[in-house]
């Protein structure tokens, strides 16, 4: 299991408990569907989007929240099978998507692989939502900057720059691509760790300027040996991967490292999402 401390309004600050390797339920009891999620802070509240895998490989997007990390309630389907797009669930599916906040334009995106069954469109999405909870529209989708790309997550810079970050050209190189200033397209690309077969990128800023980065190896649904590299520039002086954590990662797959705000400390909480191969 893992600890944090967390502050919630009004409240002093409590432990709160976080039990790992079991499936977690909402308030209503429901399994919460939501893998290789994307999460968020908006208020008080924690904003997770995720895969639903009830249908293993035809994923709708769903939204939970909670306040404490622990107790989820559900929140929306935010991008349905053949709603949101009528290829969505025929030629298209949706893989990790993550979510971000605009605060110039005050909207919410979702970002994600959109792939094929096949594997051979390797292309991205973009999602938008004039509130977090609500039904997403379909802005783009298509290889961004005309390059290849796969398994993806995004960063949000502490000067408001956004990234999307993803594998590229059948999963040779991770890309930085940085988005526009409305977040709905990328306008320049960065190749990272050429010909290292890395997926599944998580980036994390130190209070220093220091950015840390964990990714796994590409092994299909089968977990491996995450590995940490950092830098103090997102393009350039990444240094040599080195491992952390287990073989297999506590048989998980990076999906994002949390920032969590204490009144006495801040603490970071490295988020691996457990696929359950091959029941998903």
């Amino acid at each position: 299991m893992a600890m944090l401390v967390t502050m919630t309004s009004g409240a002093q600050n409590e432990w709160v408990t976080i039990q790992n390797g079991q499936l977690w339920k909402t308030e209503t009891g429901d399994v919460v569907q939501a893998h290789a999620p994307g999460v968020l802070r908006v208020g008080d509240r924690w904003y997770m989007c995720g895969e639903d895998r009830s249908v293993p490989f035809s994923p709708d997007v769903n939204l939970y929240s909670s306040t404490d990390l622990q107790n989820w309630r559900f929140e929306n389907k935010i991008i349905k099978n053949g709603v949101t797009t009528a290829e969505l669930g025929r030629s298209r599916m949706i893989e990790r998507p993550k979510l971000l906040y605009n605060a110039k334009t005050g909207k919410y995106l979702v970002w994600c692989h959109y792939e094929s069954s096949n594997y051979g469109a390797s292309e991205a999405a973009c999602f938008e939502c004039d509130s977090v909870n609500g039904d997403y529209r379909f802005v783009w989708g298509g290889r961004p900057l005309g390059i290849k790309s796969r398994d993806c997550n995004i960063y949000q810079d502490t000067d408001g720059t956004a990234y999307f970050i993803s594998t590229t050209e059948e999963n040779q190189h991770l890309g930085l691509f940085r988005l526009s200033d409305d977040y709905r397209e990328a306008v320049e690309h960065t190749q990272l760790f050429p010909r290292q077969s890395r997926e599944a990128p998580a980036i994390v800023r130190m209070p220093e300027g220091r950015y840390f980065m964990f990714s796994s190896a590409c092994s299909g649904w089968a977990p491996n040996q995450c590995k940490m590299s950092h830098s103090t520039d997102l393009r350039s002086g990444w240094t040599p991967l080195e491992n952390t954590g287990n073989v297999i990662a506590y048989d998980t797959q990076a999906a994002a490292i949390l920032e969590i705000k204490g009144t006495k400390a801040t603490t970071y909480l490295y988020v691996g999402d457990r696929w359950q191969d091959p029941s998903l």
